[in-house]
């Protein structure tokens, strides 16, 4: 009859497990303008490259959001957010990582070895999104809430010098 018991909660349990797709909220206390997105490209090797998010905002009660992170071709930034006269504007860059290997210490001791840090594994991207559409993530009243930005239009490359 314990047994039995038991089978019963832990499969109470498993039904109420957290669904891996993030759920959307339609109604924001914001509306979007014409969000862009534009690749920019450093004037030497170790400025690095990357893409820029901007993401126009309008609304009054702007101050009540606080922004956590966009996320946007397979990839998460934090958001910076610049007020304008008429609301604000939500920017996130996303920087390539470069191809620059940590130091390793390789020694047939391999007590030489103890400061080798493992390998980080690619964490899973938690939306399925097209080319241009992203995904802001923000705090209201408490509560985290993602929010689908649709038409993202891409603009020509920044190189720096």
């Amino acid at each position: 009859m314990k047994v039995l018991a038991g089978m019963i909660v832990i499969f109470c349990f498993s039904l109420s497990s957290c669904s891996s797709q993030k759920a959307m909220v339609d109604q924001t206390l914001f509306e979007i303008g014409n969000a862009s997105c534009q690749a920019w490209l450093g004037g030497r090797a170790e400025s690095g490259s990357g893409m820029l998010l901007e993401i126009p905002i309008l609304g009054e009660n702007l101050d009540q959001i606080n922004w956590q992170q966009a996320f946007f071709r397979g990839k998460v930034a934090d958001i910076d957010m610049e007020s304008t006269a008429n609301g604000g504007i939500v920017k996130a860059n996303f920087k390539n990582q470069g191809m620059k290997k940590p130091d390793m210490v390789m020694h047939s001791d391999s007590k030489q070895e103890v400061g080798n840090q493992p390998p980080k594994l690619k964490e899973k991207f938690p939306f399925e999104l097209e080319k241009n559409q992203g995904v802001l993530s923000f705090l209201e009243d408490g509560t985290l809430k993602y929010y689908k930005v649709e038409n993202i239009k891409e603009k020509k490359t920044k190189m720096f010098r």
